[in-house]
This record gives C-alpha cells, sequence and structure tokens, in this order.
C-alpha cells in the first residue's frame, strides 16, 4: 500500500507539471495583454511600463521558467488586475463559499440518492421504483440553473421562504445547495438502483439468504457495501466540480465564489489568477481520484492493493 501511494504521488507530480506547463502556453497564446481594459486610459508609455512591471517583456522561456520557480516555491504571483493582491489569498478568499456550498450539495445529494437508489431496487416494479426512476431523469435532464430559477420565483419571491440572493448567513445556502444537489442526487440514484439489482440478483446473495442470514445483514453488510462502489467512482469527479464553484448557479444566487473568479480572470487575461485556478483544479482532481482508489480497498475487501499493482 504504502508504496502505491508513493507511486501514485510522483504520477501526480509528473501530471502537475504538465498541466502547469500546458496551462502556462497556452495563456500566451491568449490574444490581447492584461492591460487591454486600460488602453482607452494609458499611453504606449505606460502600458510597457507594466509590461516591465510583471516581467510581461522579458522571453517566453524566461517567464516560464520564472514562473515554475516560483509556483515549486508556493508563489503563485500577483493578480494584474486587483491591485497587486497575491494569487493564492484571492483564490483562498473565493474558494470558501464555492466548498461549502459544493460540500453541502454532495453530502446531501449523494446520502438521498443512496437511499433513493436503495428504496427502488429493493421495492422493484413498485410505484417506489416508478417515482425514483422519474425523479432520477428528471434530475439527469433538467439544467440546475433552471431548478435554481424556479426554486428562486416560488421559494424566495412568491413565498418568501428563503432570500433570494447574496451570501450573509447559513440561510442564504439553501436555496443554491437545493439546486446544486439535485444532479448528484439523480446520478447516485441510477448508479445505485442499478447495481443494488444486479447484487441482490448474484449467487452469494441468493447462499446469503439461504443460510438464514437477516435481510438487514443482507442489505448494509454485503449489498450496499459492494453497490455502493461505482456510485463513488462517479462522486469522484462530480465532487471536485461541486466544491469548486459553478458558474451559473454562483452568478443566479450572487455568490461570490472561484467560478465566477476563474471566468472573470479569462476575461482580463490575468495570467496568474488563471494559472493558480487551474492548478487549484488540477490538484484537488487528482487528490480525489486518489482517495477514490484507496477507498475501494476500505469498502471491498476482495479489491486489495499488493505489490504497487490494483
Amino acid at each position: 500500500m504504502v508504496k502505491y501511494i508513493f507511486q501514485r504521488i510522483i504520477y501526480m507530480v509528473i501530471t502537475l507539471f504538465i498541466i502547469a506547463t500546458a496551462t502556462f502556453f497556452l495563456m500566451k497564446l491568449l490574444p490581447g495583454s492584461p492591460f487591454n481594459d486600460l488602453g482607452g486610459k494609458m499611453t504606449e508609455a505606460q502600458e510597457q511600463l507594466l509590461m516591465e512591471k510583471y516581467g510581461l517583456d522579458e522571453p517566453v522561456p524566461v517567464q516560464y521558467a520564472k514562473y515554475m520557480a516560483g509556483m515549486v516555491q508556493g508563489d503563485l504571483g500577483v493578480s494584474f488586475q486587483y491591485d497587486n493582491r497575491n494569487v493564492t489569498d484571492i483564490i483562498l478568499t473565493r474558494l470558501g463559499p464555492s466548498a461549502h456550498l459544493g460540500a453541502q450539495a454532495l453530502i446531501i445529494g449523494s446520502i438521498l440518492g443512496i437511499i433513493l437508489g436503495m428504496t427502488a431496487a429493493i421495492r422493484h416494479n413498485t410505484w417506489w421504483d416508478y417515482t425514483s426512476n422519474v425523479l432520477a431523469v428528471i434530475g439527469i435532464s433538467i439544467p440546475s440553473f433552471v431548478f435554481a430559477g424556479l426554486l428562486q420565483y416560488y421559494f424566495a419571491v412568491q413565498w418568501r421562504l428563503f432570500p433570494v440572493s447574496f451570501w450573509e448567513g447559513p440561510i442564504y445556502t439553501v436555496l443554491p445547495t437545493i439546486a446544486l444537489m439535485i444532479f448528484p442526487m439523480a446520478i447516485c440514484a441510477r448508479f445505485m438502483r442499478s447495481e443494488m439489482l444486479e447484487v441482490l440478483g448474484s449467487d452469494y446473495i441468493e447462499l446469503a439468504r439461504a443460510k438464514g442470514v437477516s435481510n438487514n445483514t443482507i442489505m448494509f453488510k454485503h449489498a450496499l457495501r459492494n453497490a455502493v462502489i461505482p456510485v463513488i467512482t462517479v462522486l469522484g469527479p462530480m465532487t471536485v466540480s461541486l466544491m469548486t464553484g459553478t458558474l451559473v448557479i454562483e452568478q443566479i444566487f450572487a455568490v461570490p465564489g472561484i467560478g465566477e473568479q476563474f471566468v472573470r480572470s479569462i476575461n482580463t487575461n490575468d495570467y496568474p489568477v488563471i494559472m493558480g485556478t487551474s492548478m487549484l483544479f488540477s490538484v484537488m482532481f487528482i487528490v480525489i481520484i486518489l482517495i477514490v482508489d484507496l477507498l475501494y480497498g476500505l469498502i471491498d475487501p476482495r479489491i486489495r492493493i499488493t505489490g504497487g499493482k490494483d
């Protein structure tokens, strides 16, 4: 296990190096400069001074070497658009609301989805099953921003049970959390239902029933443990997308999250913020994939990592 984790960490470092390199040079292909928005307010000489200040007048290989050296030391540079604010501070400030909202949506949505899928599988071909399928199809088919608009209109505008938008306390997270949790809930319900049906029809479940094992033991100790593995695989990448912000939902509910900041930095060619946010997404995604791989062995004892191989 230790050898496997060490190897994965080495692969993670190599992957992050490739991502950082590719992102850096792609940034240089963007048209214009970070100071385009100020073009009508300053002369060419002033723009040149800014280019020199941030080292953008140096050859690209030199800029690349300096950026990589700084990143190794934990320095992501300073923003071109936010009064020389440190990129790390900007990301950490914006990450909090997005992570808070995403974590709530993921936890509540996945738990409800697993319960819904289990119920549908246990009560196969009943109205429970049909209702679960309908809810799952609706949750997957309809975009989250549609649910967000409906929630705002009915629960905030018509019934005035919750605030329409902004980010000023726990109650402000209720509607955006519901809008975000519908998709993971639907995905978990669909996967859980299909996997539970397959597991409940397997030979070892029939053998357990023949031996007189209680139904609760079969469901929670044997069936659930095996059926939840594919669900965890799906939840891995979904965790990153939810916890790093969903742009549309953040804009609808005026959430000061990292998704909105990322798009704004692209529009203004704020290279350090783009690079820092991209690296954050990459690190979180790679770490989540590693955690998912390790969880396999904890959930199902038949899955072991030996000799550095799965």
